[in-house]
């Protein structure tokens, strides 16, 4: 399974604001997380077509963000 195809088949992913309305984030938003090297899966930041490993034992979204970060383990 691919970065993309794990990060859309997820329940829980972090919210975006649409004004004051937190939304859920589009599939195109999702593939510009990974582009964009946003999301840190076991510890590697995958491109949307590379390959993942599981089990996925740590999922990071946005390390760098002090106010974004989100981490599911």
């Amino acid at each position: 399974m691919n970065a993309y195809e794990f990060i859309t088949s997820l329940n829980h992913v972090p919210m975006v604001m649409n004004g004051n309305k937190a939304i859920k984030a589009s599939k195109s938003e999702q593939r510009r997380w990974l582009q964009n090297k946003a999301v840190v899966i076991n510890g590697v930041k995958p491109g949307p077509d590379d390959e993942i490993q599981f089990p996925v034992t740590s999922l990071i979204f946005f390390q760098k963000s002090i106010e974004r970060r989100c981490t599911m383990c």
